[in-house]
């Protein structure tokens, strides 16, 4: 697999620097030259936190881990820190914060390593995980207990053995996977250790089922077909999607995922429809391609659209409003017409949007049509195709102003004639002529909005506590991203500490055109030049209040970190 698309150098090097020490070396990561992954070192781990667990419930893994580590030497503490950045060093869910502060923690502990600092690869290696599998954080015990294992018997080798073995990719695993762990559910660190040790033969991938799934969905990829070789077929399989998707292509990332994750479906003949049926059960497929929930929704505000001709989306920023307004607009015309995009702002005028005369090349003016009489101009002249305007930011404008006859045409389209302001000749709104418009809820300007407008509008509301919204950035990451998913519980937090439906933070911020590039560190980059922007308005009068939406306190206040392991998430170890 080799470097993943997006991911920084200083990932791989910290990597580098602990395969080194914890396999060659046996120095310490922290104090170069200090030999800390010893024999010695992991037995007396070993008789201190392994032999002795600390099984309390509800009690906090940090508190019962210096219980444990209590009565060992600075070095047993120092040797605990670094095991402990290695274990958490994979997960995408344990923020950089919460893991460097775990290890200063660790080193806190025992008086004689007060001045033992995090090295700056260290800190930097950090800042980006690899995988978002929670088993990094609610497994912590038994992962560092088949670290433990791993590593004690890896140092009673004989040193040419080790050689070999690091020289052998495949014999490596095949000596890794010998390994038990003491505890239990071990697994995940397992395979997080290939891929640690061994980045250019194995993958980021901590569940031995996603592989078996991987390996089953692109099984035709495969010269020879499966194997029992699963991390080879991985590679191989790896190797061919390469080609298609690029360098660092992502097996947690669409358009890949989506194949492995979703089950196959048994062929079936199809089935004969009638042209309405089939109409219907295509605008459904629309809603679940919008991830809208229900997925029918799309196909109502299709309905409502062909019966009231003019609809506005209303809700905050960031909840799409645009973007369904041109999906909706593209389904409605269906290929066969024309979808025309303006945006309303405070010097916007009748003129700009009905007519208005402008001035000529020969300094004289010259009436021009606006976007509205052009538009309904062409869906005049073909009566059998459908046409669409959307008015982004409709509130924004000053309607009275912008719209004049409009009004009363918008209401009595079917024997409604009117003179224009400065025309000669009738107007009025051809039937296949359709407005959507966009509000920003958030916006003061929402107040102006008088109700003539409200009457003659159907409103669709777009709220993140609502359907079709609710839960949007869930399901979408759950398909295209699905170890960034904790991203949608981050913004859910954010918004129930709000309060505010109006100014709520949108899922927008990650549904990204390119989710392939997606990862930890972008998401905190967006978050940082994007969610926050979006909130700082409501911490005008208190800036300091902002830092409590920091991306690190955001992540750690829903994670699970230290708490129980549900059931479902144990996979069998082998």
């Amino acid at each position: 697999m080799a470097v993943l698309a997006g991911y920084p150098d200083e990932t791989y090097e910290a990597m580098a620097l602990i395969r080194e020490n914890a396999l060659v070396s046996f120095d310490s990561l922290f104090t170069p030259g200090k030999k800390l992954w010893t024999a010695s070192g992991h037995a007396a781990f070993r008789k201190l936190f392994v032999d002795r667990p600390d099984e309390r419930k509800g009690v906090p893994f940090m508190e019962k881990f210096r219980g444990q580590l209590s009565g060992g030497s600075a070095d047993d503490f120092q040797l605990a820190a670094e095991l402990l950045y290695a274990q958490m060093f994979f997960s995408t869910k344990i923020s950089a914060e919460t893991k460097l502060r775990h290890v200063n923690d660790v080193l806190s502990w025992h008086p004689e390593l007060h001045d033992v600092k995090i090295p700056d690869w260290a800190r930097a290696g950090a800042e980006q995980g690899l995988a978002g599998d929670m088993a990094f954080q609610i497994q912590r015990p038994n992962q560092l207990a088949w670290l433990n294992e791993f590593l004690s018997r890896w140092v009673d080798m004989p040193a040419t053995e080790r050689a070999a073995l690091l020289a052998h990719p495949w014999a490596f695993a095949e000596s890794v996977r010998k390994v038990s762990g003491p505890l239990g559910a071990y697994q995940p660190m397992r395979e997080a250790w290939l891929y640690m040790v061994f980045p250019n033969e194995f993958e980021n991938i901590s569940s031995r089922n996603d592989k078996r799934r991987i390996q089953d969905a692109f099984g035709e990829l495969l010269t020879a077909g499966p194997s029992e070789e699963i991390d080879r077929d991985l590679l191989e399989i790896s190797e061919v999607l390469t080609k298609e998707h690029g360098e660092g292509f992502h097996f947690y990332r669409s358009p890949v995922v989506e194949i492995w994750r979703t089950p196959k479906a048994k062929a079936k003949a199809p089935v004969p429809q009638a042209p309405a049926k089939a109409k219907k059960a295509e605008e459904a497929t629309l809603g679940s391609a919008l991830f809208l929930e229900p997925p029918t929704t799309f196909r109502e505000w299709l309905e409502l659209l062909r019966d009231r001709k003019q609809i506005i989306f209303q809700g905050p920023p960031g909840t799409g409003k645009t973007y369904l307004a041109r999906k909706l607009a593209e389904a409605i015309v269906e290929g066969n017409g024309r979808v025309d995009v303006v945006q309303f702002h405070p010097s916007y005028s009748y003129e700009d949007f009905i007519e208005g005369y402008r001035p000529t090349a020969t300094g004289t003016f010259s009436l021009r049509a606006g976007p509205l009489k052009s538009l309904a101009a062409k869906a005049e002249a073909n009566p059998n195709e459908k046409f669409v305007l959307i008015i982004d930011e409709i509130n924004r404008g000053n309607l009275a102003k912008v719209f004049g006859e409009l009004y009363y045409l918008l209401e009595y389209r079917e024997d409604a004639n009117l003179r224009l302001q400065y025309s000669e000749t009738p107007f009025s709104l051809p039937e296949n002529l359709y407005l959507i418009g966009t509000m920003n809820t958030a916006d003061r300007s929402i107040a102006l909005l008088d109700m003539a407008i409200r009457r003659r509008f159907a409103f669709i509301g777009l709220f993140v506590d609502e359907e079709p919204i609710k839960g949007i950035l869930h399901r979408y990451l759950t398909e295209k991203a699905p170890d960034m998913t904790y991203l949608a519980d981050m913004i859910d937090h954010v918004n129930a500490e709000m309060g505010d439906p109006h100014t709520a933070v949108g899922p927008s911020h990650y549904m990204l055109k390119e989710v392939q590039s997606l990862n930890d560190r972008k998401a905190e980059r967006i978050w940082r030049h994007s969610v926050l922007p979006a909130l700082a308005d409501r911490f005008y009068d208190a800036p300091s209040e902002l830092s409590r939406f920091s991306y690190s306190k955001i992540k750690d206040a829903v994670s699970q970190d230290d708490g129980e392991e549900p059931e479902d998430l144990q996979e069998p170890d082998e």
